[in-house]
């Protein structure tokens, strides 16, 4: 009778820890798609590199736990989350960037609804940026043939970024979106197939994921230009193809001239 007891148990324990589990791994899976960057195995990650290189402050401890590889990357941060706009359409959200006093570059996805609110930055210095005050639209200008949009604002905006149009050997990127519409994300990335920015209107980019609200937003050398804005994401469901798609800052101001927008 004891062993019987023992026993039932052992597979109740076995059981449970089974369902235990497959409960973890259906929600990291979910969080593959919803929220890449804290995945079981990334969160692990980051709390070893975290523990060997210990933050001074919020900030200090995402970007450190993220591996950006830029030299003075909490400034970098601070400089293109200044920049960085939440544009909300519709039900759908996501981002842009400012690359003059009144101008806003973005996916033209983004701006894809009736009503479009352009919302600015909150910038703390020791902490994620967040959604502030919103700023009033003059017009928008959308791309026929390419995931491109430009937005321009009733009024002057004292933050934004320089194009970048000679690309160096480094091939480091950060990225800034607005995922989840609490806060301004960043991302290390890489530019993958860089031949290809003379010949195509785009930037390929890898280590990086690409999810719900980084739509538009800024992909930046780490000279503090402005790299592309990202499109989206190719082969999501096999992580060894898996790649970031943008529109590179050469198109940009392609499109620029054709929309004589300076």
């Amino acid at each position: 009778m004891r062993f019987d007891h023992e026993s039932k148990l052992k597979q109740r324990i076995i059981t449970a820890l089974i369902v235990v589990f497959g409960i973890v791994v259906l929600h990291n899976q979910r969080l593959s798609m919803t929220d890449p960057e804290n995945t079981y195995p990334k969160k692990i990650r980051r709390a070893i590199r975290l523990f060997f290189n210990p933050p001074e402050n919020a900030l200090q401890s995402h970007l450190i736990g993220k591996g950006i590889a830029c030299d003075d990357s909490n400034q970098l941060y601070i400089n293109v989350a200044s920049a960085t706009v939440v544009i909300r359409a519709d039900q759908a959200v996501g981002a842009g960037v400012f690359i003059g006093p009144r101008l806003i570059v973005t996916a033209k996805h983004v701006v894809d609804g009736k009503h479009i609110d352009v919302i600015l930055p909150r910038v703390s210095e020791e902490n994620l940026a967040e959604p502030g005050n919103s700023i009033e639209i003059q017009s928008i200008f959308r791309s026929q043939d390419l995931d491109l949009a430009f937005i321009k604002t009733a009024s002057s905006y004292q933050f934004w970024l320089n194009l970048e149009t000679e690309f160096t050997d480094d091939p480091n990127l950060m990225v800034v979106g607005h995922p989840n519409r609490k806060y301004y994300s960043l991302q290390k990335g890489r530019i993958k197939k860089k031949r290809m920015l003379k010949s195509s209107d785009f930037i390929i980019f890898k280590n990086n994921e690409i999810f719900f609200g980084n739509s538009g937003g800024a992909i930046v050398a780490c000279n503090g230009k402005l790299a592309g804005v990202v499109s989206m994401m190719s082969n999501y469901d096999n992580s060894r193809l898996k790649q970031g798609i943008g529109i590179n800052s050469p198109t940009i101001q392609k499109y620029l001239k054709m929309f004589k927008l300076g």
